[in-house]
C-alpha cells in the first residue's frame, strides 16, 4: 500500500507541474486528462515500483520484483485502480 501512496502524491504533483507554470499551482485534473495523461504510458521511481497502463483498462505492475496485471479506470474524475487488495481511487 504504500508505494499506492506514493503513487498518488506524485501523480497529484507531475501532470500539474508539467502542464502549468509554476505561478498557477496544483490543478485537479478531469477525468478525460487522467485518461489522457496515462495511456500507454509508464510511471516508476526507476528502482522499486512500475506501472504500465494500458489504453484497454489494464496495468502492468512491478512492485518487489514481482509483476502483476490489474485494472485501472477513471470514475467521477478520480483514477480508480483495483488490485487483489480491492479499489482505490485518487484525485490526480
Amino acid at each position: 500500500m504504500h508505494t499506492r501512496a506514493l503513487l498518488a502524491t506524485v501523480l497529484l504533483i507531475s501532470p500539474a507541474l508539467a502542464a502549468s507554470p509554476e505561478s498557477e499551482g496544483f490543478k485537479k485534473l478531469t477525468g478525460n486528462q487522467i485518461q489522457r495523461a496515462l495511456n500507454g504510458k509508464q510511471f516508476s521511481d526507476g528502482v522499486h515500483f512500475s506501472y504500465r497502463f494500458a489504453a484497454g483498462g489494464t496495468f502492468q505492475s512491478t512492485r518487489m520484483g514481482k509483476t502483476t496485471t490489474d485494472k485501472w479506470a477513471v470514475s467521477k474524475d478520480k483514477l480508480c485502480m483495483t488490485d487483489r487488495f480491492g479499489e482505490n481511487c485518487y484525485d490526480v
